[in-house]
C-alpha cells in the first residue's frame, strides 16, 4: 500500500491529535519501524494494522473456496 509523503513539517493533511502513548513501546516501534520521528511511528504501525485486516479478509476469502487444488496452478 503507497504511502503518502511525509512533508517537511510531518503532516500529510492529517488532524493533530493529543495521545498518551508507552514511551518505551513507541520507542521500539520506532527502531523496529525504521521510521524519523513519532509520526511517522505512529503511521506506519497504523498502515500496518489496517494491512493486516486486510491480509486476513482476503485469507478467508480463500479459504471459502475449498481446498486448493494443486494441479490447476500455473507455474
Amino acid at each position: 500500500m503507497p504511502r503518502k509523503p511525509i512533508t517537511p513539517r510531518g503532516r500529510t493533511g492529517g488532524r493533530k491529535k493529543t495521545l498518551l502513548l508507552d514511551q518505551a513501546l513507541l520507542d521500539r516501534a520506532r527502531q523496529t519501524l525504521g521510521a524519523r520521528t513519532e509520526t511517522e511511528t505512529v503511521t506506519q504501525a497504523l498502515e500496518t494494522v489496517v494491512l493486516r485486516g486486510q491480509q486476513i479478509a482476503g485469507l478467508r476469502s480463500l479459504a471459502a473456496l475449498g481446498p486448493i487444488d494443486a494441479t490447476r496452478i500455473a507455474d
